[in-house]
């Protein structure tokens, strides 16, 4: 066989290593799985195969040329070898030992809640799954960012409540706000409000807060300024925003240290600003949805995610149905309305109105939670008058028992 022969030949073989190669490291960068992790495994192996019975480095020019096709130009086997053990040194899920067929693990515990309602006719109805992913949508300014400081402040000190009754603005006479039922680490990723703008936020919600609260806070809750890095989730760079996606390595660095840092409740603010592809269309959507869902099973991690409406009509979020279908809860927070004669107007006094749009493994009905602003942080109201009190929400699921024990409320006190 002439050499040029035998060139053609190897770059055809290379040709396809090259292509495996690409599309290994696509799906792994889209879904760093279990699955995804054995396909670089074995393609390592085969690389090593191959390196093992040729010393000479491969001449990716020659073999580019051969293939008369510029586009299928690729790095060396000893580049593609050092790239995949990179990625396997990295942490991750591990295959090792599994077996699909012959072995499982047990059977997890039942659906536990992260966040549940506090009302006792609505006991054991959730509000937020634990380890997965829910939304909390509402126009600018209706207060969504605040609501979320004080739900990670109450996770990281061990408070039940992050929505305290108002105690001179028609104080409610049984607190129906929901309650958070884990406690642990909070990563709050900022792509919108700056440090300071957060820490004031955080000295009001924390006001009445002791020596103690504080020493928890500093050690348990962190604040990451995404602003400098971008967004969490997007095309390759130089592609098309509606080309597949996957995790942005600056980014992910973000979701590594909330990873290493033990985080149980993982807050992105907002969602704008770390999905980086078009919101419209669903197969990208539900690529981002999937892949942050594994980390939140993987890592123990619930997350809430941050977004905005639709510009026109009832809808909760804007973008694609797969923003609302593809997630296990959906919260809005919005302005609340009153009736006056055959009509809605805003409430008189500024209320706000936290309900619950959708929620999967729950009962169908919720309550309404009303909100006023006092001095830096919401608390629980009375329904003004003319409110609609309960409403019906769109998912019909199983109820499911949360498998946790409730904490003792705490004696009233922001924390």
């Amino acid at each position: 066989m002439s050499n040029r022969n035998g060139t053609e030949a190897a770059a055809v073989e290379y040709g396809q290593l090259a292509s495996n190669f690409a599309n290994t490291l696509k799906a792994w960068n889209s879904n760093p799985s279990i699955g995804n992790r054995q396909q670089l495994e074995q393609l390592r192996a085969r690389i090593d195969g191959e390196l093992a019975n040729n010393t000479d480095e491969v001449d990716s020019d020659a073999l580019a040329a051969a293939l008369a096709d510029e586009k299928k130009r690729a790095d060396t086997l000893q580049a593609m070898a050092a790239m995949i053990g990179e990625l396997l040194d990295t942490p991750g899920p591990s295959s090792a030992g599994l077996d699909i067929l012959g072995a499982h693990d047990p059977n997890p515990d039942p659906l536990t809640w992260f966040v549940a309602s506090g009302d006792p006719a609505q006991d054991g109805f959730g509000w937020m799954p634990d380890a997965t992913v829910s939304v909390m949508s509402g126009p600018g300014m209706s207060g969504k960012s605040r609501i979320a400081l004080q739900l990670a402040v109450a996770t990281a000190t061990g408070a039940t409540d992050f929505i305290l009754p108002s105690d001179k603005k028609r104080p409610v006479v049984t607190l129906r706000a929901p309650q958070v039922l884990i406690e642990g680490p909070v990563v709050y990723a900022a792509w919108e409000t700056r440090k300071l703008a957060w820490q004031n936020r955080l000295a009001a919600v924390c006001r009445d807060a002791g020596a103690d609260t504080w020493a928890l806070l500093n050690e348990r809750l962190r604040y990451v300024n995404m602003k400098p890095t971008g967004g969490l989730w997007g095309a390759k760079y130089g592609k098309h925003t509606s080309t597949v996606g996957f995790w942005l390595p600056d980014s992910l660095e973000m979701m590594r240290y909330a990873a290493e840092f033990g985080a149980r409740l993982l807050i992105i603010d907002p969602l704008a600003g770390a999905f980086m592809q078009n919101e419209n269309d669903r197969a990208l959507v539900r690529a981002f949805l999937s892949a942050l869902d594994q980390w939140c099973e993987d890592n123990n991690c619930a997350t809430l995610i941050i977004s905005h409406p639709a510009k026109h009509g009832d809808d909760a979020q804007s973008g694609s149905s797969d923003w609302r279908n593809g997630v296990q809860a959906v919260w809005d927070m919005s302005a609340a309305r009153v009736k006056e004669g055959n009509k809605l107007i805003p409430a008189p006094n500024g209320e706000r109105c936290l309900r619950l749009d959708k929620v999967n493994e729950a009962s169908d009905r919720a309550p309404k939670i009303y909100l006023q602003w006092d001095s830096g942080r919401f608390v629980e109201v009375e329904p003004p008058e003319g409110a609609e009190e309960r409403q019906t929400i769109g998912a019909q699921a199983e109820t499911a028992s949360t498998g946790k024990t409730r904490r003792k409320r705490t004696d009233g006190k922001q924390t």
